[in-house]
C-alpha cells in the first residue's frame, strides 16, 4: 500500500505530508480491533500484533514543512515522538526536480518515452541544495507524475526557485 503525501497551505508555511484522513482512519481502526479484542475475549498474538502495527501506524510521520517568512525547512519520517530528518534555510535551496525512473533499467540516462515507461516506473521530486545536497521529497508511481509535478511547481513557486 502506498500512502500518497498531499500539500497543505496554512499562510506562509507549506506542509507536504501524510495527510490527516490517513491518522484518523488508522486511529479508527486499531480503537475497532481493541474493541473487536475487548468483546471476542483477546485477539492472541498474531492478533495482538496487528492491533500494535495498526496502533503504531497512527503515529507514523512523514512530512516536510516549508516555512517562507521564516526561511526554514524540515523533514520528519518516523513515530512522531520519535521523528528524525534534515533542517535547512529556504535560502539554501537551489531548485526542485522532478526524475523519473524506470523499473528494470540499468541505464536511467536513456529513458523510453513517457507512453512507454515500464509499469512500475516512478516519478520522484528532488529538493537540490546549493551546498550539493539532496533530498528525495516522494515517489510516486509514474502515471501519478502530474500530480507530484503541481506540487513542486507550487512549492517552487512560493520558495522563488526553479522547477525542472
Amino acid at each position: 500500500m502506498q500512502i500518497h503525501l498531499s500539500l497543505r497551505r496554512k499562510g506562509d508555511l507549506f506542509v507536504y505530508g501524510i495527510p490527516v484522513w490517513y491518522r484518523i482512519s488508522s486511529a479508527v481502526a486499531a480503537l475497532a480491533l481493541a474493541a473487536a479484542s475487548i468483546f471476542s475475549g483477546g485477539l492472541g498474538i498474531p492478533g495482538s500484533i496487528i492491533v500494535i502495527i495498526v496502533i503504531l501506524a497512527a503515529f507514523y510521520q512523514e512530512r516536510w514543512t516549508f516555512n517562507t517568512r521564516e526561511d526554514i525547512c524540515s523533514g520528519r519520517m518516523g513515530l512522531v515522538f520519535a521523528a528524525k530528518g534534515p533542517t535547512f534555510k529556504a535560502s539554501e535551496i537551489s531548485r526542485f526536480r522532478v526524475d523519473n525512473f524506470a523499473k528494470g533499467r540499468l541505464d536511467q540516462k536513456n529513458l523510453p518515452p513517457e507512453d512507454k515507461m515500464p509499469g512500475g516506473s516512478q516519478a520522484r521530486l528532488i529538493v537540490d541544495l546549493k551546498n550539493g545536497e539532496s533530498f528525495m521529497l516522494d515517489s510516486v508511481l509514474f502515471k501519478r507524475r502530474a500530480e507530484l509535478e503541481a506540487a513542486a511547481r507550487v512549492l517552487a513557486d512560493a520558495l522563488a526557485v526553479p522547477l525542472e
